[in-house]
């Protein structure tokens, strides 16, 4: 894929950073825009409760990956509930759950945790991967489903485990996806190793080896594809956020910068109206901030003293663990949808606007129109 020229880039960054953006609660989700722990909701399927609460959004720190599928405008969230069926549809609207996607038998099976982190592609399928904490030892697996109606249950995209440079490597607390198809591309981060690893068709490639040298864990809790599928963020609580950049199995340093807060780290990247912007969840309370991305290495953070959906502040959680994703995004209106679940803290939904931009912003665009990410 294609960056975007530096000079464009900044000069759509310049522009869209002449007006205010505005963040307010998705009003048709949930309860002013918060899905909460184990609220039932009168759209919800049935099955999905036990008459007294909902069974798959708890307190007992079993629901860590949510994606969002730009196929149909639903949320996937993956859930280890003993109520099993644990990979459910949630309307993006609405937050009602729509039902569960088809795990088939036999076919999902090993790991520390058998699910974990979800992605989709572009055309709707479904990458779900699981958790291990070794996995130079233990298979680390991803499964894919062709759609969220798909029946029998997945194929498993990748069982095998990972060319580890050092250390024991825990693999599955982040993971993303990006483009569609044979091409789309998955990537997932761990600890006590240095990098992440990509699959592409469902074949690994580690990138352990960075110029600069880079140190261990930088991708293992926060992770998402930049601009282009080449590029990756991450971060890890009480560190930098860090930029890469990759060919093969061989990474490049862009360097780091800090983000507002220590405990920022479930993240994703988006490109509105020419412009990139990065969401990111504090997982010490649960707030969402969201920076202007025209400067990878100075973003200017727009909420800086983050957003929640409800009145007042809500908890953390100490496996500093969910998901932030982007959800519908009108380019011609610059207005985006934005989800984000800090574990045990139920999901938030949020509308983010760009104002309308300006004569040089609208040159800007001119050039940018050409240029264009995923999401």
């Amino acid at each position: 894929m294609t960056k975007l020229p530096i000079a464009l880039m900044a000069l759509a960054g310049v522009a869209a950073a002449a007006d205010a953006q505005s963040l307010t609660a998705l009003s048709t989700f949930g309860v002013n825009g918060w899905r909460a722990v184990n609220a039932i909701q009168a759209g919800d399927s049935a099955g999905s409760n036990n008459g007294t609460n909902y069974s798959y959004l708890g307190t007992g720190n079993l629901e860590r990956g949510l994606a969002y599928n730009r196929a149909t405008g639903n949320l996937i969230l993956v859930s280890r509930s003993t109520a099993g069926n644990g990979i459910r549809r949630l309307s993006g609207t609405t937050g009602d759950d729509l039902g569960r996607v088809d795990l088939g038998t036999g076919i999902i099976s090993g790991g520390t945790f058998t699910t974990n982190k979800v992605g989709v592609s572009d055309d709707g399928e479904i990458y779900v991967s699981n958790l291990v904490t070794n996995a130079a030892t233990t298979n680390f697996k991803i499964y894919k489903w062709g759609s969220e109606t798909a029946v029998g249950g997945p194929s498993v995209w990748h069982n095998a485990t990972l060319a580890i440079p050092t250390g024991t490597a825990r693999y599955g607390d982040s993971f993303d996806v990006m483009g569609s198809g044979a091409s789309a591309r998955v990537v997932a981060g761990s600890n006590g190793t240095i990098g992440y690893t990509t699959f592409l068709a469902g074949v690994s490639s580690t990138v352990s080896s960075f110029s600069p040298t880079i140190g261990p864990s930088k991708f293992r809790l926060g992770l998402t594809f930049g601009a282009t599928d080449g590029d990756v963020l991450g971060k890890v609580t009480s560190d930098d956020l860090f930029f890469s950049s990759y060919s093969g199995t061989t990474g490049t340093g862009l360097g780091s910068t800090l983000l507002t807060s220590a405990g920022e780290s479930p993240m994703d990247y988006a490109t509105i109206g020419g412009v990139g912007y990065l969401a990111a969840l504090d997982v010490n309370n649960s707030r969402l901030y969201i920076y202007n991305m025209s400067n990878p290495l100075a973003p200017v953070s727009i909420f800086p003293s983050g957003f929640t959906t409800t009145t007042g502040t809500l908890a953390g959680n100490g496996n500093a663990s969910g998901d932030v994703k982007w959800g519908a995004i009108d380019q011609l209106t610059q207005t985006a949808t934005i989800y984000a679940m800090s574990t045990n803290q139920g999901i938030q939904a949020f509308t983010f606007t760009v104002p309308a931009p300006g004569a040089a912003a609208l040159l800007g665009m001119a050039g940018l129109a050409a240029f264009r990410r995923r999401r």
